[in-house]
């Protein structure tokens, strides 16, 4: 609530006037009902207006009557902020829209506002004022009351109706702001004969093969349009080239008009949430002038006709990723988080720096995968993850079921849990489609000392304690309250605290590749850009650069870096020409070795900084992929420079040994650039979903499981033999452990290949069908099994040249200040 909001208003608190006052509006005249002299809802009743207390946390109230003075802004356009609608009690109400100072209307008392930003999840359409010179009573009612109310039949048909009033006023708004030629007499005449409707995925909204009778303009939301009496399917295998999904702005039935067609040629089915505009053609024939201003401007909306919707697509990839992406809603996210896993080195330093920023971590790196053509209708695909993290949905299904109100969509957009109000009740993270809230413990308030004393000793307790740790109680076994938790943009995080810096996100500044990335879906996705409307393709997201698509720093970075060891080079070389490495220079006691000494070890403290800021989660100090290229190009410019430091001679002992550990810090750094280049397109490759080395593990322990059991089961002979002798020769080969890196190809044509491979044993044998099964699925296990293995030995191979790195770098820095030490002691001597 903004701050001239705070100061022009004061609240009433007198609960019977509020009854009253609901008795008095017609939309909530129900609630107030009585019957044999008892409130006909008495508990929705006590809830909405005294509020009470349930499972030891407060629940309502849910109504609260404000009285506004002269002037005061009770709504702000374009703000984040729908988790309240409103109802004029009395006084005067000035709607505003794009001129601030001349009033577009006003509200009549009883009218409702506000509703349209609860219900759409969308920012506020409009600018609504206190009218100067008069005063204005106003009852606000919180989002969870929508939800008591909505059972009332009275409240949910006027409301309704308020709902599509406004739908429809506020979408002819829009087209006449962006057509001209529709001008107030033909909105007037049009908003007469139109109505505005929502509907909800799966609704069948056109029939193929039924008479057209009606022209139908989607506002929000998706839908696939089919043809040929194809079904809607989102399968891998469906027939791409006879689907199409089109979103907002696009328009069905103006063929019934400019052709003269009389049945529907294709299908349509909503995918989503969806606001449709629906027009009777038989009203629009009779009113030629309205008629001919709507088939140019609706037909100026979208480039998609019935010709377009015949050709074949010319991506089938391309729409197969643009179903999966409408499908579960992540292109509807106001702020996707993407993971390119073929940048994407399977540190876990996302998920570890937003556990340390919030005290829990908000990210899991299983998800939604998507393959997709990159760039568009290219031979390259690009294997991304939206991780199991809050999408902050423009429409979210979380904010639906929470009793207190305590998640809601607060004025930067994001969608957040106040810790105050949350009573743990898991409605929110039930209602989650993406798994995306958890719940944790409340913890208890603790002084500093309290806070220093648990840290030292759980440290302790960790380093020294012998035996496994008990696993924390079940949740239903224990007394604990709990917290519910999900991704805040980490707007309390320290970063984010100064409004003047552009906003940061833990999780993406702590990705070390810029695998991570916070993107706009519309944009990001651009396999779906021609499926909406010319008119309709402004979206307004919260989020940052697309540094999958452009990085200008990164690319600043590797110009800088380039030119700087090229500059250092050819330094180098002209030094080494012109002067002796051990001749003074200018004078001095200064020479090249000295010089090319000193900036090496300023070289190398500076490259090592590197291990410092990675330990920096709370503080904004460079996106850490930044970091990995100063870390590289400063470490290549210092090995040129200690190379021409040493010279051609390797001197003592202690020397011999500091140029050893040298080198092998650079060849294991360049062994690291290489894994993280090489290993996770190979990994992409393979893996069927991204999944991480635990349950690489967890299921390599269950096919081990399977196989001892195959093993142990009675069996013929030959059959044993050929299970635990011949099947584990050719599968667990190096060889074909070998095939997995050189030929990757899908699960189901590996386990097809490998069920060939011994279809002549099969035969010969003549098995019998439950013997065929067990051979069969030895056969399959192991194949699966050496999968596993393989993605295993990929991950352990992106950190195995780590450990040799580090012990590397700290014997350097010990072995360099002995030198140093020796260096400086012989020549005070």
């Amino acid at each position: 609530m903004s701050a001239q909001k705070t100061e022009h208003r004061r609240e009433i608190k007198d609960h019977e006037r509020i009854l009253a006052e609901l008795g008095r509006i017609k939309l909530f005249s129900e609630l107030v009902e009585k019957h044999e002299g008892h409130y006909k809802y008495e508990f929705d009743l006590e809830v909405i207006v005294y509020g009470r207390t349930y499972t030891g946390g407060r629940v309502g109230p849910y109504a609260r009557l404000w009285k506004y003075e002269s002037g005061a802004e009770l709504i702000k356009k374009d703000e984040w902020a729908g988790n309240s609608f409103y109802v004029l009690v009395d006084g005067r109400l000035e709607v505003f829209d794009n001129d601030p100072k001349n009033p577009v209307r006003e509200i009549e008392e009883g009218e409702v506002f506000g509703e349209m930003a609860i219900i759409e999840g969308d920012q506020r359409s409009a600018t609504v004022k206190v009218k100067e010179g008069c005063t204005a009573t106003v009852l606000e009612l919180h989002r969870p009351a929508l939800r008591l109310l909505q059972k009332l039949p009275n409240f949910k048909r006027i409301f309704d109706k308020h709902y599509q009033k406004h739908g429809l006023k506020g979408l002819l708004s829009n087209l006449g702001m962006t057509r001209p030629a529709l001008a107030l007499e033909l909105s007037e005449r049009l908003e007469q004969i139109a109505r505005f409707k929502v509907y909800g995925r799966p609704h069948t909204l056109l029939q193929e093969g039924e008479l057209i009778e009606q022209v139908y303009l989607i506002n929000k939301g998706w839908v696939e349009v089919t043809h040929g009496g194809m079904a809607t399917s989102v399968d891998a295998n469906f027939a791409a080239d006879r689907a199409r999904y089109l979103g907002a702005g696009n328009c069905f039935g103006l063929e019934a008009i400019t052709r003269g067609a009389r049945t529907w040629p294709y299908g349509v089915t909503i995918q989503a949430r969806t606001e449709v505009l629906e027009i009777s053609i038989a009203d629009l024939n009779s009113d030629p002038q309205l008629r001919q201003v709507l088939i140019a401007e609706f037909g100026a909306l979208s480039d998609v006709d019935e010709d377009n919707l015949q050709k074949p697509i010319a991506d089938p990839r391309g729409m197969q990723a643009a179903s999966k992406e409408i499908s579960t809603g992540i292109i509807d996210g106001t702020n996707l988080l993407v993971m390119d896993m073929e940048l994407c080195v399977r540190c876990g330093n996302c998920s570890l720096a937003c556990h340390h920023v919030h005290g829990q971590s908000r990210l899991v790196r299983h998800g939604i995968e998507i393959e997709r053509p990159h760039p568009a209708q290219s031979a390259r695909t690009q294997y991304l993850l939206a991780p199991q993290v809050c999408l902050h949905c423009q429409d979210p299904e979380c904010l639906t079921g929470c009793p207190t109100g305590a998640i809601g969509r607060h004025p930067g957009g994001e969608i957040d849990i106040d810790p105050k109000t949350c009573i743990g009740c898991g409605d929110c993270a039930t209602q989650c489609p993406y798994n995306a809230i958890s719940l944790i413990p409340k913890k208890q308030p603790a002084n500093g000392w309290h806070r220093c004393k648990n840290f030292l000793w759980h440290t302790l307790k960790k380093l020294l304690w012998l035996t496994p740790q008990p696993l924390p109680a079940r949740t239903d076994e224990t007394e604990e309250k709990y917290l519910a938790v999900k991704c805040n943009l980490c707007k309390d995080a320290p970063f984010n605290r100064s409004a003047a810096k552009p906003k940061a996100y833990s999780c993406e500044d702590n990705c070390p590749t810029g695998a991570l990335v916070r993107v706009k879906p519309l944009e990001y996705f651009s396999e779906t850009n021609g499926q909406i409307g010319k008119g309709y393709q402004g979206q307004t997201h919260i989020t940052g650069q697309n540094i999958h698509q452009e990085d200008r720093a990164a690319q600043r970075w590797h110009t800088a870096g380039a030119c700087a060891i090229v500059g250092t080079l050819i330094t180098l070389i002209w030094a080494a020409w012109h002067y002796n490495l051990d001749e003074h220079l200018w004078g001095t006691r200064a020479t090249v070795r000295w010089l090319t000494g000193w900036a090496g070890l300023a070289g190398v403290l500076g490259a090592a900084s590197y291990l410092i800021r990675k330990q920096i989660y709370r503080w904004r100090f460079w996106a850490l992929r930044y970091w990995v290229l100063f870390h590289a190009y400063l470490g290549a410019i210092t090995a040129l420079v200690l190379l021409t430091h040493g010279g051609w001679y390797a001197g003592g002992l202690l020397t011999s040994l500091l140029m050893v550990t040298f080198d092998l810090t650079i060849l294991s750094g360049l062994f690291g650039v290489a894994c993280y280049l090489a290993v996770p397109r190979l990994l992409t490759r393979i893996e069927e979903e991204p999944l991480l080395l635990d349950d690489l593990l967890a299921r390599r322990a269950e096919l081990e499981h399977d196989l001892a059991v195959i093993e142990t089961k009675d069996k013929a002979e030959a059959l044993r033999q050929l299970i635990e002798q011949k099947v584990p020769d050719r599968l667990l080969s190096l060889s074909y452990l070998l095939s997995q890196y050189l030929h990757p190809q899908s699960l189901t044509h590996q386990l097809k290949a490998a069920r060939e491979e011994f279809e002549q044993e099969v035969n010969s044998l003549e098995l019998r069908p439950d013997e065929r099964r067990l051979l069969v699925q030895a056969v399959e296990t192991t194949a699966i099994l050496v999968r596993v293995n393989a993605l295993i030995y990929l991950h352990r191979i992106l950190k195995l040249w780590i450990a040799p790195h580090v012990v590397s770098t700290v014997l350097m820095l010990l072995l360099m200040c002995a030198h140093i030490y020796q260096v400086l002691h012989f020549a005070v001597r």
